[in-house]
């Protein structure tokens, strides 16, 4: 063998991922990641939620008194809504560095296998 001769490739590398995204969400041997195809879309919903709890609670709020609705129409929505805002990027976040570490090690490991 001469050294410009790849490794064999491994049982788990020769099996292709799903390439749609249906495929990959009901793919049982969690062969390929989700998260990072609909970590955007979450965010999304989840600002369209922060939205209507933002509103949902202005309303509350002027239904019970005129100068606690714009207390919290001008201090306490904004400032939770950025709070909640901030909450959901983070855990996003969070959650999207855990799998892109673990396509990280994964491919650290396949690499470690190849050179035993």
């Amino acid at each position: 063998m001469s050294e410009s001769t790849p490794p064999p490739a491994s049982p788990q590398s020769a099996v292709q991922s799903p390439q749609t995204f249906f495929s990959r969400l009901f793919d049982f041997r969690f062969a390929s990641y989700v998260t990072p195809t609909i970590i955007s879309v979450l965010y999304v919903l989840g600002m369209i939620g922060i939205a209507i709890a933002y509103l949902f609670y202005v309303v509350t709020s002027f239904n019970i008194n005129v100068g606690f609705g714009i207390l919290v129409l001008l201090i306490i929505g904004p400032l939770f809504s950025l709070l909640a805002l901030i909450w959901l990027r983070v855990t996003l976040e969070f959650y999207l560095a855990l799998v892109r570490l673990s396509g990280d090690f994964r491919e650290f490991r396949e690499e470690w296998r190849a050179q035993r």
